[in-house]
Order: structure tokens, then sequence, then C-alpha cells
């Protein structure tokens, strides 16, 4: 298995610690001249979902794990997992809310995701940076106002954000998978 040093870490990679996958979500290094570099890291375990903090010193080397990516779309829901199918091969990759986390607000149909492999097993599933939801519920549009002036929409995944006052029920907003805050409104209806 090939490793890599801190040095050459970047977001999103996967690295093999304690025997598990790890994705690297944040990181940033700290240290003096006159002291060693040090890489402190925010890692979630790929099975479980749980975050653990980690720091690396600048000469250990860590595992990195070969993935394979998979073209996926939405299938349906049963309970609390999402069920997506393989746009090729027509496999079926199952993930738990609990597994997915805070991207489980921006799964819906027509969307088209990425499933991370490790050795033939789907560990993780990668949302877009910017995905459009409709608003289901949210007060009445008005117009006017100043422009920090926002109110409380729910959309279609169950996702409560802050929206502009002219947004209205029925609504396509882009949301940033990231921030879970309101990108824009969607001009286009597919």
């Amino acid at each position: 298995m090939q490793t890599i040093l801190p040095s050459e870490f970047k977001r999103q990679m996967v690295v093999i610690l304690d025997g598990g996958p790890h994705i690297v979500e944040d990181m940033h290094v700290s240290g003096t001249a006159q002291t060693r570099h040090k890489l402190h890291t925010r890692l979630r375990h790929l099975k479980s979902g749980r975050i653990i903090e980690r720091v690396f010193a600048e000469n250990e080397r860590v595992p990195v794990a070969q993935l394979e990516t998979r073209r996926v779309t939405f299938s349906f829901a049963k309970g609390d997992i999402q069920v997506f199918l393989d746009s090729e091969t027509f496999e079926e990759y199952e993930f738990g809310n609990e597994q997915l986390g805070d991207r489980r607000w921006f799964v819906h149909e027509s969307q088209e995701y990425k499933v991370l492999r490790l050795d033939g097993q789907p560990i993780d599933l990668v949302v877009p940076s910017q995905v459009a939801l409709e608003v289901v519920d949210t007060a009445p549009p008005s117009r006017g106002g100043s422009d920090s002036a926002w109110k409380e929409a729910k959309l279609e995944t169950g996702l409560q954000v802050m929206a502009p006052l002219f947004i209205a029920n029925g609504d396509r907003i882009r949301i940033d998978t990231a921030t879970k805050k309101y990108a824009g409104k969607e001009t286009s209806h597919e």
C-alpha cells in the first residue's frame, strides 16, 4: 500500500488509520522555526461516520487508500437507508442516514452523485458542491425591505435554511452543500 507524508495530504483524500478508511475533512499546520511542524487534521471514518481529530508529525508516513469512483443516482429510501443505483452496472449501494450525516439533506431524485469504493465495497458518498432543492414551506414572498432580510424556508429533503424574502413555495434554490446555506435561485427547471 502506498504511503505519503502529511505534507502531501489534501482535503477529501482517504488515508488508512487503525485499519479503517478516514477522509481528510480539514487540516492546518502548526509549529515555529524552532519547533517541528505538525499537521492537525479533522478526519471522518468512512464506515461509521465518526469524526476524529488527529495530529501528525512531519516525518510520519501514512498509508493512502486506492479508491474507485462510481457514478450513481438516488433510487429510493427505505427507513433510514438511502439506496443508490450505479449508472453503468445498475448495482445498488446502500448508505444509512447516520453514515451520511449532514449529506443526507442533499439526497434527492434526479441528482447524480459519486460513490467511493475500497476493495469493491462502497464506503462513501460524495455530494456536489451545490444542489438545487425545492422550497416546500416558507412565508409568502415579499418585495422590498433590506437586502439583508431573510426568512426560514423548509426544503423538499427536510433541511431548514434561511432564504431571501422574495423566495416562494415551489421555487428551486441552490444550496451550498459545505455550509448548508442559500447560494442562489435556480432559474431553469429540469
